[in-house]
């Protein structure tokens, strides 16, 4: 169970890393999130009712596919910590614009 703690602890470093070296992007799960639940708002406001406010705040990051596969491959070839960390930051997306402010 520790194992498995520092693997899934470690993986979330890198993930935030990745996050904090290109603070304007995002990973393309969260911009993903942003975008439906931008759509879940509208739908809501069409039926005069909204979306709870706390969903807009900040949400608890799950570690992506993406990063799971990346240490992985990582491991397996030997590739280097710079370049693991490279390529988590070259996957980050741009922010999606979101209509109003929350």
């Amino acid at each position: 169970m520790r194992l498995t703690e520092m693997s899934y602890n470690l993986m979330r470093v890198f993930e935030e890393i990745s996050k904090t070296q290109q603070p304007e992007l995002i990973h393309p799960s969260d911009k993903k999130y942003s975008e439906d639940l931008e759509i879940r708002q509208q739908q809501a406001q069409k039926r005069d009712r909204f979306v709870n406010p706390l969903f807009f705040q900040a949400r608890i990051s799950r570690i992506s596919s993406y990063t799971i596969r990346a240490v992985q491959n990582s491991i397996i070839t030997g590739m280097s910590l710079q370049c693991f960390m490279s390529s988590l930051v070259a996957r980050l997306v741009s922010r999606p614009q979101l209509i109003g402010e929350h």
